[in-house]
């Protein structure tokens, strides 16, 4: 009873972890110089003086900032965060004339982490809703956990034209156990709360794959970000995402000169933005006409 009650306490801390009561998910800036520039705005008109719409996306607020262009980029936080966290990416987006749909984490709110295999089904829904309202083309842009949902909900028939992945973990069960607070228990005892979190999350953890999603996502165009001296998702991470997608259209691998964990946004903004621009520019044709600046 002692080792199930162990077990569970340890559960309770993966599916409830700390990082959900951070503005910024489980975004990790690792800068002290940069780490003033992760400030978030109340919205995108008091943010970057861009108008926008409340809309409802699998019954959840939304915000869609209206732009010029044909085609739409859905904008997915890492978990636990609000889509106030994306709107430094907003701010490039809309100066670039991408209309942009901006949602919560699934894990916004609820005190319960579902690490990108939960948001599947509303990114679905997102592309779907877009779809409806006659945008050619959907992209997204994803962070952490919010890039993992991406891959996940491509694989299984999304209809995504493009992905950015920022910082996704190649796979939800080996990241875990590499955690310093796991890689040290008892390899039987591990066994055993690894199951339990597999029974409390409704799936094998080791079967939350964005490494082998990304060979399904079929001729989608994928960017894959990963901060050099990442400690929770990995340079080798991002490499073998990008290597399995090889059905891919185009892609690109960029490992940004940061140590953090999602943070490239802040540490080197004026190159994320224009690495970014021109991957989705050169995929979502013909919608956007990015502006002078």
């Amino acid at each position: 009873m002692l080792w199930i009650g162990a077990a569970s306490f340890v559960t309770w801390h993966l599916i409830d972890p700390p990082f959900l009561q951070n503005p910024l998910g489980d975004v990790f800036v690792a800068s002290e110089r940069t780490r003033a520039s992760a400030q978030l705005g109340s919205d995108p008109k008091a943010y970057c003086d861009a108008a926008y719409e409340e809309v409802k996306v699998a019954n959840r607020d939304a915000w869609l900032v209206a732009a010029n262009g044909e085609s739409a980029v859905i904008l997915i936080p890492p978990s636990g965060a609000s889509k106030r966290a994306m709107l430094p990416y907003l701010r490039f987006l809309h100066a670039a004339n991408f209309p942009v749909l901006m949602i919560d984490s699934p894990d916004f709110g609820t005190g319960r982490a579902g690490w990108g295999w939960t948001g599947r089904e509303v990114i679905a829904s997102a592309v779907a809703a877009l779809r409806q309202k006659g945008f050619t083309k959907v992209g997204a842009i994803g962070i952490s956990e919010g890039a993992a949902a991406a891959i996940l909900a491509q694989s299984e028939g999304a209809h995504l034209d493009a992905i950015v992945s920022d910082s996704a973990f190649a796979n939800l069960g080996a990241m875990l156990r590499r955690n310093p607070s796991l890689a040290g228990l008892n390899p039987a005892f591990l066994a055993t709360v690894m199951r339990e979190f597999g029974l409390t999350l409704r799936t094998n953890p080791d079967a939350v794959s964005p490494e082998t999603a990304a060979a399904k996502i079929g001729n989608c165009a994928l960017m894959v970000i990963q901060d050099r001296g990442d400690p929770i998702a990995l340079v080798s991470d991002g490499k073998a995402i990008y290597s399995r997608a090889t059905s891919s259209i185009d892609r690109e691998l960029w490992i940004t000169p940061t140590d953090g964990h999602g943070d490239a946004i802040y540490a080197v903004p004026d190159e994320y933005a224009k690495r970014v621009i021109d991957f989705l520019t050169r995929n979502l044709a013909g919608s956007a006409k990015p502006q002078s600046r």
